[in-house]
């Protein structure tokens, strides 16, 4: 039998013992996989619903937490639109709200001019417009395809936002998930209902398309020497620094550090424990001539081997949360999980990790000792 066959079928001796420590193995992994595959979602799921519309810079209120809480005036947009290396600029004003009786969307309102109207495909009804409003009606609404399925409504339905009645006149599809979970209004009926008569959240600029690299960091100078009181950021740069996905990114890393150290103790324990009971065992493999390399490869293979099943078990179960949460009605259209290749081979390594070093210094304790003095103890 070899020594890799040897550790598996030492393994199975203790099977409470190994199945326990493999459980917490499995938790840790789990959850390291999962919480990251989400903030790494969240992180693409903002970049995307950019990018979607063809966004390039985010123009913002300078000191603000977040996008939602800044406050720009409407009327920058025309100036924005004038700066050398701009092709378009359009006022924006986005909130998070209950559409519906109890469904969570991203609604944006737009002017009817702006330029991101142009990524969105209308492929029942159309886009809301100004005769929407009636003294009954606060104005028309497009739903994305999903939260449109998600509602149950079409057009000509009326649904709540803000408190108040909106007529469906549409329904899109776009590139980005919370587009297709999102709504979309005209910027005039959003302020009245949200208090904010001219104003919106940010200014969204679409840079020309012909412009290099340093070109597109020269523009955006330009837009902040002309714009000191915004905050004027790439959209990849915006969604990296804010606030929201930075606190997600430190608690899910806060977490997952404490799965995985716990796992060590637990590897490091059980090996401890296991090499503590079998010094007569290691004692004879010494006595008939096993070096002491060998005799600590074989224990550091069991930690090995009860590491790797953990987390291929733990990669499987966290790909299978991560999308059950993402799946769930709090959470659904607004992230969709991203666990890809270089993320489960982090995780596997960390699991490995995790038995070899829980591992070593049992199996170099365990190694050190003379067989004849253990031999003679019993």
């Amino acid at each position: 039998m070899t020594l890799t066959g040897i550790a598996a079928l030492n393994l199975t001796q203790r099977p409470w013992r190994t199945g326990l420590t493999l459980l917490g193995v499995v938790l840790a992994i789990a959850a390291y996989v999962a919480l990251l595959g989400l903030v790494k979602g969240i992180e693409g799921t903002l970049v995307e619903s950019f990018s979607s519309r063809g966004t390039d810079v985010v123009m913002t209120e300078a000191g603000a937490a977040d996008v939602l809480s800044s406050v720009v005036p409407v009327e920058l947009a025309d100036e924005v639109a004038q700066v050398e290396g701009v092709a378009a600029a359009a006022p924006e004003l986005g909130r998070m709200t209950t559409v519906g009786e109890n469904t969570t969307s991203f609604v944006i309102g737009w002017p009817p001019d702006a330029f991101g109207r142009r990524s969105i495909e209308i492929v029942e009804g159309r886009f809301p417009e100004p005769q929407d409003r009636t003294d009954t009606i606060a104005g028309g609404i497009a739903l994305g395809t999903r939260l449109a399925e998600r509602l149950g409504v079409g057009p000509g339905d009326r649904i709540e936002v803000f408190a108040t009645d909106f007529v469906v006149t549409g329904l899109y599809t776009s590139e980005g998930v919370m587009a297709l979970n999102g709504a979309l209004t005209l910027l005039t009926d959003m302020q009245a209902q949200t208090y904010r008569d001219g104003q919106a959240t940010s200014i969204v600029v679409q840079l020309a398309p012909d412009l290099s690299a340093s070109d597109r960091e020269a523009t955006i100078a330009r837009l902040t020497d002309r714009f000191p009181g915004l905050s004027v950021d790439p959209t990849e740069t915006l969604v990296q620094e804010y606030s929201n996905l930075r606190v997600a990114t430190i608690l899910a890393w806060v977490v997952s550090t404490v799965a995985v150290a716990s796992a060590a103790l637990a590897v490091l324990n059980t090996m401890a424990m296991a090499v503590n009971e079998r010094r007569g065992e290691i004692a004879i493999l010494g006595a008939i001539g096993w070096p002491r390399g060998r005799i600590v490869r074989l224990l550091m293979l069991e930690g090995a081997w009860l590491t790797f099943a953990g987390s291929c078990l733990g990669v499987l179960i966290g790909i299978a949360v991560a999308w059950v949460v993402a799946w769930s009605p709090q959470v659904e259209g607004f992230v969709e999980p991203v666990i890809d290749g270089p993320l489960i081979l982090r995780a596997v390594a960390i699991g490995l990790g995790i038995g070899l070093v829980g591992a070593f210094v049992p199996a170099i304790r365990a190694a050190s000792e003379d067989p004849a003095s253990i031999l003679r103890g019993k």
